[in-house]
């Protein structure tokens, strides 16, 4: 027979006081990759603005163009040390942010599916990035950069393993 019991507000567990893990410290590798790319592109645009304007007009849009690409390239490693995920029973928690903090809950019961990507650089580190879609949306609702392959693929296999025990327990 179905109930609805009520839940009190203290019997609700407090997803900050989960320990969370940190990303793999080889993850800033590639981090500082992607900044050398960024600030070589910045760098490619600002000379290619120095000879399309006037004196006084090109030092502006250079400086400018240089400010822009040099907090795309530094963001991402200052913020790094703020992503943090855990998985637990019934969810996995994906939290990042560095001035914007933002926390993902995402139930077992609405993974679709578990995907484990590389790029060529992530590839010769041997890390991955763990995306978790669901149901809710066709994107992807969070991806979890900075695992090592092993890592990837064990938190890929326990999620799968636990999506079935979930199905198995909804049809008893």
């Amino acid at each position: 027979m179905f109930e609805n019991d009520t839940v009190e507000l203290n019997q609700i567990p407090h997803y900050q006081e989960v320990d969370f893990n940190s990303l793999h410290s080889d993850y800033v590798k590639i981090l500082r990759m992607n900044a050398a790319i960024t600030l070589f592109v910045g760098l490619a645009i600002s000379t290619a603005l120095f000879f399309v304007f006037e004196d006084f007009e090109r030092f502006y849009f250079i400086g400018a163009v240089l400010f822009v690409f040099l907090n795309i390239a530094i963001f991402p490693l200052i913020a790094y040390k703020k992503k943090k995920y855990a998985f637990r029973q019934h969810d996995a928690i994906y939290s990042s942010g560095l001035i914007f903090k933002s926390t993902h809950i995402i139930p077992y019961i609405r993974l679709q599916h578990v995907v484990i990507k590389q790029g060529w650089y992530a590839k010769r580190l041997g890390l991955a990035a763990l995306q978790l879609h669901t149901a809710a949306n066709d994107n992807i609702d969070v991806t979890i950069p900075g695992l090592t392959l092993e890592d990837a693929e064990r938190w890929k296999s326990y999620l799968v393993n636990r999506l079935q025990e979930l199905e198995d327990e909804t049809e008893a």
